[in-house]
């Protein structure tokens, strides 16, 4: 808990502050007919998109620069994203879960742990990048529904519930450099970072 924020090495260069906004894009059509009926439809392709502010620098400033610098907007990185408050509040998980499911499905298996794994947690797999949200509580083994539908099959998979790594790319429109405030510590405002999938 708390340990959100932009990595390097597996050392924390800089930690989230709010205002923090963290978004799903999966993209959806919507049009309306002549008659006013209206027809929707979603698409498999879903990201996690995440805005925020980073707390300001000072003397590690210039790690964070060399990280910009050498990822620029195309070499993906690692982000440990923040879990829902109320998430972090209720989980009393313990162990490693083990996972399992077929590609496309929405319901997984997960067995190995006990505990409460809450609804709205975001979840990582052994076996590839993406990350999930359960939207279901799942107390001990048993059956969970996620978001979105699981990309990769899964077979006995550990499953990764606190300090969720997510794979990311700096955005196009954030700024690859230094902004200084007060003339000692680097701000360089919001930060625009979209999931690598």
């Amino acid at each position: 808990m708390g340990m959100h924020g932009i990595y390097a090495n597996g050392k924390r260069l800089a930690a989230f502050v709010v205002p923090l906004t963290l978004r799903t894009n999966q993209p959806e059509t919507v049009s309306d007919s002549l008659s006013l009926k209206r027809s929707t439809k979603r698409r498999a392709a879903q990201r996690w998109e995440l805005e925020a502010r980073l707390d300001p620098l000072h003397l590690d400033a210039n790690e964070l620069f060399v990280q910009m610098i050498s990822n620029g907007h195309t070499v993906p990185f690692n982000i440990i994203i923040p879990q829902n408050v109320g998430v972090d509040l209720k989980r009393t998980a313990t162990g490693i879960p083990l996972t399992s499911g077929n590609a496309g499905a929405t319901q997984l298996n997960m067995t190995g742990f006990n505990g409460l794994i809450p609804a709205g947690s975001f979840i990582r797999f052994s076996n590839h990048s993406k990350v999930y949200l359960t939207m279901s509580d799942r107390l001990g083994p048993g059956t969970v529904n996620i978001y979105p539908a699981l990309r990769v099959s899964l077979q006995s998979h550990t499953t990764q519930y606190d300090d969720v790594p997510l794979l990311v790319r700096y955005d196009t429109d954030t700024i690859i450099g230094m902004q200084y405030s007060d003339g000692i510590l680097m701000d360089n405002g919001v930060i625009k970072m979209v999931e690598a999938v």
